[in-house]
């Protein structure tokens, strides 16, 4: 084995090692396995799989029982399976929102943080433009304007959210660009391109894992406002936030309508804030020795 990938596969096993003695970030790690597992295995995890779609009057809103752990809502159809094939929803929208934000937000911040010009001015003050507006109101004008679907939320998501990414990568670059083995780097011919990607990117990785676990966790949460508010999937797909708007109508007599949804939603939003907390502890550079060397 190469020296290089030994001493990836250390620091990846020192990773590991200290992220199994921290529990709470352990904590976060287990609700996100779950709800992974959920998603994966909800054709049969679910107790009644076939009828999440469909209307069954007779047995509409009949409270936790045997057959239906969770109750069943306006249609009749199971919470407990709707809950599971909602995770699916819920891990598409969070990884297709956030990752279109990093893919965006990440080399925007690392060309305006390596140059100082007025191209560099340009990028950060649109990404101003779109901070100055709440995150959420933002989200709702765009989702409001281009209707309800899943598509749609998620291209409101992923365009409200980069300009968070790209500030963290602007002023992560703008200090890392000054040591000492970036400017030899450069003093060696290193092409501009070369030295963003191959020495100021990796070193700046873990904060970006970190606002990027952070991250899932809002997208979450502001896409079941959305969905809440009726600018998500339509009906009748199972998506959290729907439901739980949904349940308003029939509170407090059918108070398990909305609990499981909202549960979800809180565990799933915790886990990725324990998460993203303990990797923080664990890849901060001014936490772990030997600083931002290459």
């Amino acid at each position: 084995m190469s020296a290089p990938n030994h001493g990836f596969l250390a620091g990846a096993a020192d990773i590991a090692r200290r992220l199994l003695r921290d529990r709470a970030a352990m904590v976060g790690f287990t609700l996100i396995l779950l709800l992974v597992l959920a998603a994966i295995f909800a054709p049969w995890l679910a107790t009644h799989p076939n009828d999440v779609y469909e209307i069954h009057t007779a047995r509409r809103l009949t409270p936790p029982g045997a057959e239906h752990w969770m109750g069943t809502d306006r249609m009749g159809a199971d919470i407990y399976s709707r809950l599971l094939f909602g995770a699916r929803i819920t891990i598409l929208i969070a990884v297709i929102a956030a990752g279109t934000a990093v893919l965006i937000g990440v080399p925007i911040g690392l060309v305006a943080g390596y140059y100082r010009n007025w191209f560099s001015d340009l990028l950060m003050r649109l990404s101003d433009i779109f901070l100055a507006v709440p995150q959420i109101v933002l989200a709702i004008a765009i989702a409001q304007t281009l209707g309800p679907s899943i598509e749609n939320v998620i291209l409101a998501l992923s365009a409200t959210y980069w300009p968070f990414w790209a500030r963290l990568v602007y002023a992560e670059t703008r200090s890392i660009k000054n040591e000492t083995f970036v400017e030899a780097a450069i003093a060696l011919g290193a092409s501009a391109p070369r030295v963003m990607i191959l020495h100021i990117l990796p070193n700046i990785a873990s904060a970006i894992i970190v606002r990027t676990s952070i991250g899932m966790g809002a997208t979450i949460l502001t896409a079941a406002a959305l969905g809440f508010l009726g600018l998500g999937a339509p009906p009748p797909t199972p998506e959290w936030g729907r439901t739980i708007a949904e349940s308003r109508e029939y509170l407090p007599e059918a108070w398990w309508y909305a609990l499981a949804p909202g549960i979800a939603i809180f565990l799933v939003v915790m886990g990725f804030n324990l998460l993203g907390d303990g990797l923080r502890d664990i890849l901060d550079p001014r936490i772990r020795r030997g600083g931002r060397g290459p």
